[in-house]
């Protein structure tokens, strides 16, 4: 068996930092976000329908290329030094982000896109690195702690991009960005410790790679709690009688308030699990999570609907994390990457889902359907880590 490295507080040290580097990825990645459509627009030699096809395939490119690269990144940790890994994928992030911003053909900013998608995976060894830099009591908080880090990143990231775009031209924020991918850089490489080539390999048997399987999907679905919102909004804040100027800041106030409450559960669902069992807390945060999503429907003023959906993320947003850990110790990069890129798939579905639900439905089948997809997973992940369990009883009596 691997021996775990740095355990104490050098370890949680490391685990720290690796999160504090992964808010600056994150942070990066999302700066450019905010005024990338607008950017696009102002570079396209199309018309306005082919203009918007561009949109869509440089925006969500890079997310599908992450997903794909999950499991190759992780794979990597058993062969090459991960904070290596690492830090060579935030060095080339940073260059592609520089070149972004003097590029004005759309053939090579959706090259960029797609290579910046590939480097997206390297999460997955921020995953690697924290699992075995932690300290295992506190494994699920410090998993937490990088889940929170991203979450953090993805929440500033935007309005500070838009407001140096405003202030600064278009170039501004892509040389913001590819600074603070730098500092994160320097932060990783002075202040996390290295560890070696991560053998372990993944436990064997149908029942494990169930359990994998279904918490994978478990995971996917938990993102698309955290992320079908933003793309209906305008329609939701309509039908609460908002509409131009005070519908946008009303958006904009609902994502930030319900991010806060996410980081927030996040953060105490994460340190309640060590003494209540992390399956436990996984199983009361999804059903209650998922009756949240169903009263959504409810919320007739938006000050209830921006409630129901605060207390909702605060309880959803804990569970990739934790069925992260319940796989960190046992489990290899590759099982890890093919875990985080369920988030990043989340994330490419969540907003398709409820656009296309919305179009030729309603809000109400939307929520529904969710709910019936999480409490139906929930109930695989469940079911399988029971057959797991009976499964290792039987080898250790043998």
């Amino acid at each position: 068996m691997q021996t775990r490295f740095l355990t104490g507080a050098g370890g949680h040290r490391g685990s720290f930092f690796v999160s504090v580097s992964q808010f600056g990825t994150a942070f990066s990645f999302h700066c450019i976000l905010a005024f990338m459509p607008f950017h696009i627009i102002r570079i396209s030699p199309f018309g306005p329908k082919e203009t918007m096809v561009w949109i869509g395939m440089i925006l969500g490119s890079s997310n599908i290329f992450a997903a794909l690269a999950a499991s190759f990144w992780g794979g990597l940790t058993s062969r090459f030094s991960p904070k290596l890994l690492f830090e060579r994928g935030m060095l080339c992030n940073g260059i592609l982000m520089f070149l972004m911003g003097f590029i004005d053909n759309l053939y090579f900013l959706l090259l960029l896109r797609i290579i910046q998608g590939v480097l997206g995976g390297v999460s997955t060894i921020g995953l690697v690195l924290v699992s075995s830099l932690s300290p295992e009591e506190r494994l699920p908080r410090d998993l937490s702690l990088f889940q929170n880090s991203i979450t953090a990143g993805q929440l500033l990231g935007p309005p500070v991009g838009a407001y140096a775009a405003s202030f600064f031209g278009y170039r501004a924020p892509f040389i913001l960005a590819s600074v603070i991918v730098c500092v994160s850089l320097f932060f990783c490489h002075a202040c996390v410790s290295d560890i070696p080539p991560q053998k372990r390999k993944a436990l064997s048997g149908s029942s494990f790679n169930r359990l994998i399987l279904t918490g994978w999907v478990l995971s996917l679905v938990i993102t698309i709690h955290l992320t079908f919102l933003p793309s209906i909004l305008p329609s939701i804040l309509e039908g609460l009688q908002l509409k131009g100027d005070v519908a946008l800041n009303s958006a904009g106030l609902i994502i930030m308030a319900y991010t806060g409450a996410a980081i927030f559960g996040n953060y105490l669902l994460s340190r309640l699990s060590s003494r209540v069992g992390l399956r436990n807390v996984i199983a009361v945060a999804c059903v209650l999570g998922s009756l949240l999503q169903v009263s959504l429907i409810f919320g007739g003023t938006i000050w209830s609907f921006t409630l129901i959906r605060m207390l909702q993320m605060g309880l959803v947003a804990v569970v990739v994390p934790l069925i992260i850990s319940i796989f960190a110790r046992d489990a290899g990069g590759k099982v890890l990457g093919f875990l985080n890129s369920s988030r990043l798939v989340g994330g490419a579905v969540g907003p398709v889902m409820a656009t296309s639900v919305l179009a030729y439905s309603s809000l109400l089948t939307l929520y529904a359907l969710i709910a019936a997809f999480t409490l139906a997973s929930l109930w695989a992940f469940l079911a399988s880590d029971k057959i797991k369990g009976i499964s290792s009883e039987s080898s250790d009596k043998g």
